[in-house]
């Protein structure tokens, strides 16, 4: 028999593989068969693959903030690694390996061989969590793991790479057409390939043509018959002479190799209205910026000079603080009690008019009393 092989990218569900939870495509009723090979929750995992590494990175630092607390939340919040990985492998359909059909029992023997073979081929793939599934339609395997290498120079001694870790294996890419992931799935797939053909089922490569023409091979031979036929594009745009300033004035964006280039006369005249479209709207874009860059220097100097305002007005009351303090109003107070008191002796003696001292107003007098 022939059956298909796939190997799709996970989003690596823990609570769905592990059937925390039953999503509406499981039967429950046969999920007693799943099996469970590993499960290390990923940041115990992390702990166990960088918590040595990590330790040394840290006491060789002498900024403390330089130093890293939790590598996996660091890792988690990159942009240039992705902290775990997971490829599902599924041989053939739901219609030719279904799950409760002898064939889907096959196909569940030969993906547990292949799981076990895993690490041999892949000692630099640390696999944390590995499930077969048995309820859904077909059975498929889950693998999630953590590519690291060691020995590196920068940074943690054994760090996350992908990349590198492959390259340890002895995988490389040949550029965006093929890269280290294509060349490495398409080497998992010939190993499921081989155990599949020992239990007599053998692998149907869809899109081949030619027997024997592995995929890489294939592949290879697709883009190089695309790089011709855009060879030949190329030849015949310079024989329909397009303008050169006009089109490299349009943004330029990097086509697939898949696509298929033919540049006909209509395909011409909208190149060159489009670049005549983005002459125009980059002028404006321009006058927009002039505009713009005005306004902030308005802004900027307005701010200046409420800043300046505010520092001012901020020193006059510090002043005016300064001048009347609570000590100076206490010994103001007394001394305004100490002039009632003489005036008081004075009225009381008749001594007013030999110190000419004006009469208060009998309120005031009562008031001081």
């Amino acid at each position: 028999m022939k059956r298909t092989i796939s190997a799709m990218s996970g989003k690596g569900s823990i609570n769905h593989n592990r059937r925390i939870f039953t999503a509406e495509n499981v039967d429950p009723t046969r999920s007693h068969l799943n099996v469970e090979y590993c499960y290390t929750p990923i940041e115990q995992a992390y702990d166990q693959l960088f918590g040595e590494a990590l330790a040394a990175y840290n006491a060789k630092q002498k900024r403390k903030d330089r130093c890293i607390d939790n590598y996996y939340e660091k890792i988690r919040q990159s942009k240039q690694e992705k902290p775990f990985y997971e490829v599902i492998f599924q041989i053939g359909n739901k219609d030719d390996m279904g799950a409760a059909t002898e064939n889907g029992e096959l196909a569940a023997r030969v993906l547990d061989k292949f799981l076990h073979d895993f690490t041999k081929r892949n000692p630099q793939l640390h696999v944390y969590s590995a499930h077969l599934h048995m309820d859904e339609a077909t059975p498929h395997l889950h693998i999630d793991f953590i590519p690291f290498t060691t020995g590196s120079k920068r940074g943690l001694s054994t760090r996350v790479s992908l990349k590198q870790a492959l390259a340890d294996q002895g995988i490389t890419g040949e550029g965006r057409s093929m890269t280290e992931r294509d060349l490495w799935v398409q080497r998992e797939k010939e190993a499921l390939a081989e155990l599949m053909l020992e239990h007599g089922i053998e692998w149907e490569q869809k899109g081949e043509h030619r027997e024997h023409l592995s995929v890489l091979e294939y592949k290879k031979e697709q883009r190089a018959q695309e790089l011709t036929e855009l060879e030949q594009t190329i030849q015949k745009v310079q024989q329909q002479q397009v303008s050169i300033k006009a089109v490299e004035q349009i943004e330029a964006k990097p086509l697939p190799l898949t696509s298929k280039v033919m540049v006909e006369r209509e395909d011409y005249d909208r190149l060159v209205t489009a670049a005549q479209k983005y002459v125009v709207q980059e002028k404006k874009e321009s006058k927009l910026k002039k505009l713009l860059k005005e306004a902030r220097a308005t802004i900027t100097d307005l701010t200046d000079k409420l800043s300046a305002a505010l520092q001012e007005l901020a020193a006059m009351k510090s002043i005016r603080e300064s001048l009347r303090t609570a000590e100076l109003e206490q010994e103001n107070s007394r001394l305004k009690d100490r002039i009632r008191g003489y005036e008081d002796i004075i009225e009381r003696n008749g001594l007013r008019n030999l110190f000419a001292l004006p009469r208060r107003a009998p309120q005031a007098r009562d008031k001081a009393v």
